[in-house]
């Protein structure tokens, strides 16, 4: 525990030393001025885009549970991604780390058996992560055909490729070995078991091979779980868009697939809400098109700006969920 924490440390002090770094000579005043000229609408659709984008991947996992003949609501889910989107930010790596927690409360607070509780995080999971990857490599393929000059396209892209097929063939032997994943979880939770809150806990590989055919059966929850996580993706792609458009910048195509795909890559290091990263990406992106560094600038203070207000959210969240007195 002591080494995580230490880890955790660092990676902070990394992370904000090397944002500190990159917008060490901004141009603040100007930075300030033009996010002070966004209109009220452009504020509500902003905003409302982005609220959108987190509703439709609520949507999905309730489709997923659905699936798994789970009895959540729209409003449990809710709380619970947003609470487990919050603890991923803040810990090394800001696609994951909220999982365990959502987990234990699907147990605790739901009474959703941990077995069908890790299989529905997973569920979920796998196709946040197929889909991303997915998208991430279409639009790799897209700037090796176009931008072959700014990067080494075509090694990004083997190493996408290689991330997909490793999770997909995770996904298969999840399929066609559920049995056997169901005893390894059961020997990885007989620590976890020790504890006080989840001594009453049990996990049952049965349990999980029966669910994971219960899903794998429903057609419909599956295919509905892939076109919500592509509506998503398109919505992120048009909220990137709309977001340019208020600094008046119209990139074409190619310049645009390549501010995305530098900013998604930047998500995949392992520094806490991609602190640095994403900042050396925008900002790298911005120099390679000639664009204005003090729109990426702006760019980046929307983007921070929407991240402290998802992070708080997500820790109402999680105090209304660890509430006992709150009906949910």
């Amino acid at each position: 525990m002591l080494n995580y924490k230490v880890i955790r440390i660092l990676t902070w002090l990394i992370a904000l030393a090397l944002a500190a770094w990159l917008i060490r000579d901004l141009p603040f005043d100007t930075i300030f001025k033009t996010i002070s000229h966004l209109t009220s609408a452009q504020w509500f659709y902003w905003l409302s885009i982005n609220l959108v984008i987190i509703l439709i991947f609520v949507w999905r996992w309730l489709v997923l549970t659905l699936g798994l003949e789970l009895k959540l609501h729209f409003f449990n889910l809710l709380l619970l991604r947003q609470a487990g989107q919050s603890i991923s930010f803040i810990t090394p790596g800001p696609q994951f780390g909220g999982e365990p927690l959502q987990i234990f409360l699907l147990w605790k607070r739901y009474l959703i058996s941990p077995s069908n509780s890790v299989l529905a995080v997973t569920a979920d999971r796998i196709f946040e992560l197929w889909t991303n990857f997915s998208v991430l490599l279409f639009g790799i393929i897209i700037l090796f055909f176009t931008q072959a000059e700014l990067a080494d396209w075509l090694s990004i892209a083997l190493l996408i490729g290689l991330l997909i097929l490793v999770l997909s063939l995770s996904t298969w032997l999840v399929i066609n070995r559920s049995e056997a994943l169901g005893i390894s979880i059961n020997k990885f939770a007989q620590k976890w078991l020790g504890s006080k809150r989840l001594s009453e806990a049990n996990f049952y590989s049965n349990d999980i091979t029966d669910s994971l055919k219960l899903l794998l059966a429903n057609k419909p929850a599956l295919y509905s779980a892939m076109l919500l996580s592509l509506s998503g993706w398109l919505l992120t792609f048009f909220e990137l868009y709309l977001v340019l458009s208020f600094f008046n910048l119209n990139l074409d195509i190619s310049s645009f697939v390549l501010l995305l795909v530098a900013m998604r890559l930047a998500f995949l290091l392992p520094l806490p809400g991609g602190i640095g990263t994403l900042e050396a990406a925008v900002f790298w992106s911005f120099t390679a098109l000639a664009l204005p560094i003090a729109s990426a600038a702006a760019l980046l203070a929307l983007i921070r700006f929407r991240d402290i207000l998802v992070l708080g959210a997500g820790f109402i969240c999680l105090r209304l969920l660890q509430s006992k007195t709150v009906s949910i």
